[in-house]
């Protein structure tokens, strides 16, 4: 792993775009038309006006996103993508309504911790080990963490959750973070939720369920937001029954992540 300032984690390359993205972020961060929850700035709505925008992006960061494409729009944005030479990675949209948070909660009650494992909230005054355990179970499961600043609720609303063995070591993680302009129509209701990732060796305990519930809950407790979503590759069995399970349902959405493979090797940031 390789970490800059605790705030970024990944490869040199991620760190790149992570750091342009918020340097873009510090300059649009009052345009309601922006999407960020510590990875990339993106946009929010499609429109005619979109790929010229998402190009101008990608350029400055090396990587963006359209987070409500429908269906049946797919096939033009990747052929828009393919004209350009850009990369697209696919994310069905998933959504968590005010019932997930119930749902949530009902599992808490039924599902408790493993007795030898510490949940601690990844906040501004959390150790700098915390986040780099989170960090560390995050990518070796191959999921880029966004900026510490977002997760630790400093930059914007967000959390990081990781929960730690006996030996300090983390095992399992969640976040959850505010992605859209408070001024969006679902600004305030509406955040961004995942991260779920556990260790090969502690799976089959429900860790990602309960972590992911406490995220869940804990971004209504504290910012207000009684809706969540997240993006998943279609055809992930094992993301699907998880989100199901904790009440949310596919959308009929998608989100389209856009990159430049000259600046992201792979031409993905994340799972």
């Amino acid at each position: 792993m390789t970490s800059t300032g605790q705030d970024y984690f990944g490869t040199e390359a991620q760190i790149s775009v992570l750091r342009r993205a918020r340097a873009l972020f510090d300059l649009t961060d009052t345009d309601p038309r922006m999407t960020y929850y510590g990875r990339t700035v993106g946009l929010a709505d499609p429109d005619e006006q979109s790929m010229d925008r998402l190009v101008s992006l990608i350029a400055l960061q090396g990587n963006s996103s359209i987070v409500t494409i429908g269906n049946g729009d797919i096939g033009h944005w990747q052929a828009e993508a393919q004209r350009r030479d850009l990369t697209v990675t696919h994310y069905a949209r998933w959504l968590g309504a005010e019932g997930a948070t119930q749902t949530a909660r009902a599992l808490l009650d039924r599902h408790p911790l493993p007795a030898d494992l510490t949940v601690v909230r990844v906040d501004k005054d959390a150790p700098a080990r915390a986040m780099e355990q989170l960090a560390d179970v995050a990518l070796s499961c191959g999921v880029l963490p966004p900026s510490g600043a977002v997760l630790r609720g400093i930059r914007k609303p967000g959390l990081g959750l990781v929960a730690l063995d006996k030996t300090g070591k983390g095992v399992a993680c969640a976040g959850a973070a505010s992605y859209l302009h408070p001024d969006h129509p679902l600004g305030r209701r509406q955040c961004w939720w995942g991260m779920l990732a556990t260790l090969p060796e502690r799976r089959g305990e429900r860790l990602a369920l309960i972590l992911g519930a406490m995220a869940l809950i804990e971004m209504q407790d504290r910012y207000g937001f009684d809706e969540v979503f997240t993006g998943i590759t279609p055809g992930n069995a094992a993301s699907e029954t998880v989100c199901t399970r904790l009440g949310l349902r596919a959308e009929g959405t998608n989100v389209l992540a856009f990159a430049d493979p000259h600046q992201l090797p792979g031409g993905r940031l994340s799972k």
